[in-house]
């Protein structure tokens, strides 16, 4: 039976106010509102600067490994750096994640943006040493950047309940993410501004100092916030909470998975979110095959590069009206039932690009408008399963939860490119598109069922619009 959630403990002190006010503050409606929030405004500069640093040493990055005269790396290289950035914090993050329950939240904040600036400035040494140092050096001290950085976004996402009053969960998953992109993507142009002024060998070195700055300075303003302000550091729950290690790390994790599981509603929001990012996953691989193979002439590298652009810009084009359209669609009808439709949208997407694709007069417009779909499905599945679960998981489990979502999150769309990576050949024919497009069809619709699944309990009265739905 699906647990009705309580509002999270260290509820902001306006929650108890604004929690009957019901639809006239719904939606994007509500954003000033929101954003009158002290602590919510000093979590947005937080990850404001963080993921500006992160945009700075992605570019940095970008410049060294793909525009480097001297590094021409393979497309398998390539993946294989993509598989190891990710795959390692996929595996060990729940793990790290009890820290989130141990350690208050505000302090690996601070602890950890610090370590992190250390790590860039440390990369950015490697890269200014030249490459015969490089080489040997740059992928460990990328890993431990990037695995940070993932500690960092963890720790911002569970304290977000801290700071922000249950009803308007949906719209703070929906705000704060899309601040962090758009402070990705300044920082990326910040970094690019900084390596077209200083040219020279040494450039991409001054991008990665500049993304230390960038990264040093959010740690700066986690430390403005209050000690106790995003939670975390409770009194323990079991003995595994009295002792440090490895031993006790996993049974504080195995403790956690017990609390997401008695959260039914919650526990099959984050599988429907594996389904969709593994449709994600899918979608790249296909992309990047077809554009390679039978929408652009082989020998064209660059016509399939902008396919392949062309493809994604649609997809950011679906995340934008998604964040636009999810607010008020979940205050309306609730966040699962609205997850659930996104992820039906989803399936109707994979069964018409399906139809559409050996047709080859519509297949770029077929991939484009089916990318712009999967990305309004996907992202706003994204944000009511945030709300969903960061309502319903208590406070003293919420960093180790928000951990194993994170690795779902991470996790599934790996291993959907990978399996499309395998059962996809070059060259695809009709028939092995279908082979694949469909049966992905028909697992959001499963996922569609599971997230939309029946309430069994009425909310509680005064409850907001969309708390009816879990």
């Amino acid at each position: 039976m699906d647990a009705t959630p309580a509002p999270p403990r260290g509820e902001p002190p306006d929650a108890a106010r604004g929690r009957g006010r019901g639809r006239a503050t719904a939606g994007l409606a509500a954003l000033p509102r929101l954003l009158r929030g002290r602590g919510l405004r000093r979590l947005l500069l937080v990850r404001l600067l963080s993921q500006s640093g992160d945009g700075a040493f992605q570019l940095g990055l970008a410049g060294l490994l793909l525009f480097s005269p001297e590094r021409a790396p393979t497309p398998l290289a390539v993946a294989g750096l993509l598989a190891l950035v990710l795959l390692p914090y996929t595996l060990v993050g729940p793990l790290v994640g009890t820290l989130l329950d141990r350690w208050r939240r505000r302090s690996v904040l601070v602890g950890a943006g610090a370590l992190r600036a250390l790590a860039v400035l440390a990369t950015a040494g490697v890269v200014l040493a030249g490459p015969a140092v490089s080489e040997a050096l740059l992928v460990p001290a990328v890993l431990v950047v990037l695995s940070v950085n993932r500690l960092v976004l963890a720790a911002l996402g569970a304290g977000l309940p801290a700071v922000v009053a249950g009803r308007d969960l949906v719209l703070a998953s929906a705000v704060v993410p899309t601040v962090g992109t758009l402070a990705l993507a300044l920082g990326a142009g910040a970094g690019t501004a900084v390596r077209l002024g200083a040219g020279g060998a040494g450039a991409d070195g001054l991008v990665l100092v500049l993304a230390a700055a960038l990264v040093a300075a959010s740690a700066g303003a986690a430390a403005r916030l209050r000690p106790a302000e995003l939670g975390g550091g409770g009194s323990p729950t079991s003995g595994a909470r009295t002792a440090g290690g490895p031993a006790a790390a996993v049974r504080e994790l195995h403790d956690g998975l017990r609390h997401l599981a008695a959260r039914p509603a919650a526990a099959r929001a984050v599988v429907a979110l594996g389904a969709s990012r593994a449709a994600y996953g899918v979608l790249l691989v296909l992309v990047v095959v077809l554009a390679r193979t039978r929408l652009a002439p082989v020998d064209d590298a660059d016509a399939a590069l902008a396919l392949t652009g062309l493809v994604l810009g649609g997809v950011s084009v679906g995340v934008a009206v998604a964040v636009a359209v999810t607010p008020s669609a979940a205050a309306r009808w609730g966040p699962r039932p609205w997850g659930a439709a996104c992820l039906a949208l989803g399936a109707l997407a994979a069964a018409a690009l399906a139809a559409a694709l050996p047709v080859g007069a519509v297949a770029v417009a077929a991939l484009v408008g089916g990318g712009a779909l999967l990305g309004l499905g996907g992202q706003g599945l994204k944000i009511c399963v945030d709300a969903v679960v960061l309502r319903a998981v208590d406070e003293e489990h919420r960093g180790r939860v928000v951990a194993v979502h994170d690795a779902v999150f991470n996790g599934c769309f790996v291993l959907g490119a990978l399996v499309a990576a395998i059962v996809l050949p070059l060259g695809p024919s009709d028939a092995a598109m279908a082979g694949l497009l469909l049966p992905l069809a028909a697992l959001l619709v499963a996922a569609s069922a599971l997230m939309g699944g029946r309430r069994h309990r009425a909310p509680a009265a005064g409850a907001a619009p969309g708390d009816a739905h879990g």
